[in-house]
């Protein structure tokens, strides 16, 4: 008869190698874990860093962000980060062109070359973008200041001139400022109608003030305050002198007694007063007792020439000197080198 054979003992240690596979995927599944632990938080804090740029774009948020993707390395939108900006610095070029806005390409490019965290976006592609901006910079600079010349003649003229003409101020004013220089309008509206009104030209003083936004500020410049009502805009009603308000043939009362031959006998009756219609009050200054003052018409300022002719001298010196302003900045920038 056969005896059973002898099978393996259960507890028989299993293969080195099975042992081996099992650790090696025990640190491969802990590896994994810890750097999704460590990937999480800093995704999530670049992606903040986004945000917060992308609804600003400046400098300082290109700074920000380029400061954010290599504080976070291992985040997994840094990709994503690094292009948003390089497309930052694009905009910030592409919107200081139209607006000749020399000096934010100025800060573009010190920040290319001296700032740390911009280093990495200093790139050809960049770069070649940057010299192409300056290029139409200094192109559009360089039109608007052909037209600026005309505007300098012009204003030349009229400094020059012990009365300008009314001509060569209807021109000053009309004139079209370029892209880069609207700021100077406010000066040369202001500076327009303080001629128009030191040349006692009305029609022209009236043009430009109903063109204005801000009338106030155009008027400031052309009055001082008026001194036949001690700045009030009012003076005492001369009809109700004695009693200020009030009517002066019924006294205020609005009543007036009027005297009849009846029977041959005087007798005197009450009636509504004539001259106020029976209100008591005096019908010139309507009860105030005041009236506007006939030399500012109640404005309590008055034109004065010589304030507008200083106005205007002040306003043409100040437009002179920006206009040479720009030409020496754009003589500057032809003379740059893009580093």
């Amino acid at each position: 008869m056969n005896r059973p054979v002898n099978q393996k003992p259960q507890d028989q240690k299993k293969s080195p190698v099975g042992k081996i596979i099992a650790i090696v995927i025990v640190l491969i599944i802990l590896g994994a874990a810890v750097m999704v632990g460590i990937k999480i938080p800093d995704t999530m804090n670049l992606e903040r860093q986004m945000d917060a740029a992308a609804l600003s774009i400046s400098n300082d948020s290109v700074t920000a962000l380029a400061g954010a993707v290599e504080q976070y390395p291992r985040a997994a939108n840094k990709a994503n980060a690094i292009q948003l900006v390089n497309e930052m610095i694009g905009v910030m070029i592409s919107e200081a062109v139209p607006k000749t806005d020399y000096r934010t390409l100025e800060g573009i490019e010190t920040e290319l070359n001296d700032n740390t965290a911009w280093k990495p976006y200093a790139t050809e592609e960049n770069r070649k973008i940057l010299a192409d901006a300056w290029d139409e910079v200094i192109r559009r600079m360089q039109a608007e200041h052909d037209k600026l010349v005309d505007l300098k003649e012009v204003a030349v003229r009229i400094q020059g001139a012990s009365i300008p003409r009314a001509s060569d101020v209807a021109e000053f004013y009309d004139f079209k400022l370029p892209a880069g220089f609207t700021a100077a309008r406010p000066v040369q509206m202001a500076t327009a109608f303080a001629a128009a009104v030191a040349i006692k030209n009305q029609e022209l003083a009236g043009s430009i003030l109903a063109d204005a936004v801000d009338q106030e500020s155009l008027l400031a410049g052309t009055e001082e305050p008026c001194r036949e009502c001690d700045s009030k805009g009012s003076v005492p009603c001369r009809s109700c002198t004695a009693n200020p308000g009030k009517c002066p043939t019924c006294k205020g009362t609005g009543a007036m007694k009027v005297s009849r031959l009846v029977d041959n006998q005087v007798q005197a009756t009450e009636q509504p007063c004539t001259r106020c219609k029976g209100t008591g009050e005096c019908v010139v200054c309507k009860g105030t007792g005041k009236r506007d003052c006939f030399y500012c018409k109640g404005t309590a300022r008055r034109t004065n020439t010589d304030i507008a002719a200083e106005t205007m001298r002040k306003g043409l010196k100040t437009l002179i000197g920006q206009i040479d302003t720009q030409a020496a900045e754009l003589e500057r920038l032809k003379s740059r080198t893009v580093r």
